[in-house]
């Protein structure tokens, strides 16, 4: 049984199928009456021409160019409003115009060629413009003629007259006729068409019906699978959150993607792949999206809240980061599960030794939209064990220090007695050779070479006696000034070398060759950027820095520092390279190399000072040392420690 709102619904549709009807009924009678009309309004324009009747002439060339406008313009448009309107302005032009050209004919001599036309003149408009406004212009239109008819003298009746008004009476009931006619096939026509139409609407709309019940019988099984599915989830995540064992949820549609579309010869070598394109490793990285983790997985990583693990995730990754996402890629995309043990870090940097297991789960293998990670954490364990190893590396290297140390030792005692006999034996010679000025310059570089053993020798000194440094306070622009005398001879004349030294800079306490050994290696890395040509600038300068500076990131501790600042105009660096800067053997030139700037950092941290590296590719590198100012402090040995470091 249909609903009101369903009866309501087809009377709508049925009006509006009515509405349509009417249009396509009056945009065919449009065109039909367009097409007939025009020939017989050129005609009698023709005709008028000829008559010497430039009224008439003029007003049935109006009417030929308006029908011809309204097909034209009729064939163009398509929406109801245009139609509409295109109509209204068309038919008022041309039953105006032929209002005027008929009562214009009856007043004239001409009455007995206008008369038969004026009766098809109501008919006509009313047929055309319908019951209101048809209506009031036939009834206006009868009304002028009666009084025209009334009010004037008929012109006698002659040949010519009879034989216009024989013609014309004929040509007006054909008119009249053969719009009657194409007027009622078009009815006919479009009624039929809407009747069929609506037909068709009865049955589309019984389908609609049939249809939406299926949809609403589909509806509820989703429904009740939906709350089937969200009462499996709700347990599963139940079981998630409580687990014991640090649990991850992640999506990686994007990466099976990536790793199905890659080449054949790829595909099979992933790993090597991946090594080559470690460009393509970041922009898989960037795919993978964690998308829960549980509480575990935030006591392990001793993080308060999911946004802020997820924020720093770089920081609990191992060190060997790219590595370890190969692994896991390779192994996810070839056996379907990846098993690693790893060492990474907690939120506050606390080392951790963790097993990590993870599979794609079933029914996700071929998107990748879930893959299942768990973490178990065996740094207690790893602990035990690397203990005892410790232990006895220390033995087994307290031994090997002790060997080295003594030999070491040995030597330079060795050294110093080979030493005092040189520099007895040169002071003898020198007293009793009087030599010239060549003799002199030989005896000079015996001594500057028994200088420099002797140098040596209180290094290995040094060392024997437990690897101290020999600290003093001491200008970093005097030291600065040595190395770039050292310099100037060895550097290509396309590098200008310019230095900016602040005269009142702090005095640094430090063993002045390790410092001059970190000066010379970043020195040596600007000149290398800029072997084409270019400038390096060092300057000093003096900075403070206290507690409120930046506190997220601080340049350097708080206090008094000499800044020693080398800046290029070079190549630059990119930020991954930047980022390894400091590792050792890492090297972007000659290989066998990489060690100047990690021993660099080494000493500099070593005299409780830190170097910043900053660098943009295409844009020149800089470098800033800053080592503590004296300020009253004194000297002392550095610890083994720091040593080792350096």
């Amino acid at each position: 049984m249909e609903s009101e709102g369903d009866v309501g619904l087809d009377r709508i549709v049925e009006t509006d199928e009515a509405r349509l009807t009417e249009i396509a009924y009056h945009k065919k009678m449009n065109r039909w009456i367009a097409v007939f009309c025009t020939p017989i309004f050129l005609f009698y324009a023709v005709f008028h021409f000829f008559l010497a009747n430039p009224f008439q002439y003029i007003v049935f060339s109006a009417l030929a160019l308006n029908a011809v406008a309204a097909l034209v313009a009729g064939y163009w448009l398509t929406d109801l409003k245009s139609l509409v309107a295109l109509k209204r302005i068309t038919a008022a032009i041309a039953f105006a115009l032929l209002a005027a050209s008929l009562l214009a004919g009856v007043m004239s001599d001409d009455l007995y060629i206008f008369i038969p036309w004026v009766f098809t003149y109501p008919v006509g408009v009313m047929l055309f413009f319908g019951k209101r406004i048809g209506v009031v212009c036939a009834l206006a239109f009868c009304l002028a003629l009666s009084i025209i008819v009334i009010a004037m003298d008929f012109p006698p009746w002659d040949a010519w007259g009879i034989k216009m008004f024989k013609y014309n009476a004929i040509m007006a009931l054909t008119t009249v006729l053969f719009i009657a006619l194409i007027s009622e096939i078009i009815r006919v026509r479009v009624q039929n068409d809407l009747v069929a139409s609506q037909n068709e609407y009865r049955l589309a709309e019984q389908r609609q019906r049939k249809t939406n019940k299926e949809l609403q019988r589909e509806i509820e099984l989703r429904v009740q699978s939906e709350k089937a599915l969200a009462q499996s989830e709700k347990r599963y995540r139940a079981l998630f959150e409580e687990s014991a064992i640090s649990l991850w949820e992640e999506e990686w549609s994007q990466v099976k993607v990536y790793l199905d579309t890659l080449p054949l010869e790829a595909a099979d070598d992933l790993k090597g792949y991946f090594k080559k394109n470690q460009e393509q490793v970041e922009a898989c990285i960037a795919m993978m999206h964690v998308t829960a983790i549980n509480r575990a997985t935030l006591n392990l990583y001793e993080a308060d809240t999911t946004s802020r693990l997820l924020r720093n995730l770089s920081r609990i990754l191992p060190e060997n980061r790219t590595d370890y996402l190969i692994e896991r890629m390779v192994d996810l995309y070839q056996n379907g599960r990846f098993n690693a043990e790893i060492t990474a870090h907690t939120l506050s940097g606390r080392k951790l030794h963790l097993l990590i297991g993870s599979t794609v789960p079933v029914g996700y293998e071929n998107s990748w939209e879930k893959v299942f990670t768990s973490v178990y954490d065996v740094t207690e364990r790893v602990a035990l064990e690397e203990e005892k190893k410790r232990v006895d590396q220390k033995l087994q290297h307290a031994s090997q220090i002790q060997a080295i140390a003594t030999l070491a030792g040995g030597i330079a005692h060795q050294f110093n007695n080979a030493l005092a006999v040189i520099y007895g034996n040169l002071e003898l010679l020198e007293a009793n050779i009087r030599g010239g000025l060549e003799t002199s310059r030989n005896f000079n570089a015996l001594r500057t070479s028994s200088g420099r053993m002797s140098q040596l020798t209180d290094q290995l000194l040094a060392y024997a006696q437990g690897g101290k440094y020999q600290p003093k306070k001491f200008s970093a622009n005097d030291l600065i000034m040595g190395v770039l005398e050292s310099k100037k001879d060895q550097l290509d004349p396309s590098i200008r070398l310019t230095a900016d030294l602040a005269p009142d800079v702090l005095s640094v306490i430090g063993d002045t060759t390790q410092i001059k050994m970190v000066v010379e290696a970043v020195l040596n890395n600007a000149t290398e950027a800029i072997s084409h040509g270019g400038q390096v600038k060092i300057a000093t300068y003096n900075m403070s820095i206290d507690s409120g500076m930046d506190k997220d990131n601080p340049p350097a501790p708080p206090g008094k520092y000499a800044v020693i600042c080398i800046e290029d105009t070079g190549s630059g660096m990119s930020p991954e390279i930047r980022r390894r800067i400091f590792d050792p053997f890492f090297t972007t030139k000659i290989h066998g190399r990489g060690l100047g700037m990690a021993a660099a950092f080494g000493i500099v941290k070593n005299h409780d000072g830190i170097i910043v590296v900053d660098s943009e590719p295409e844009k020149g590198t800089r470098v800033m040392i800053y080592l503590p100012g004296a300020n009253g402090r004194q000297p002392h040995p550095a610890s083994d420690q720091s040593q080792n470091a350096a």
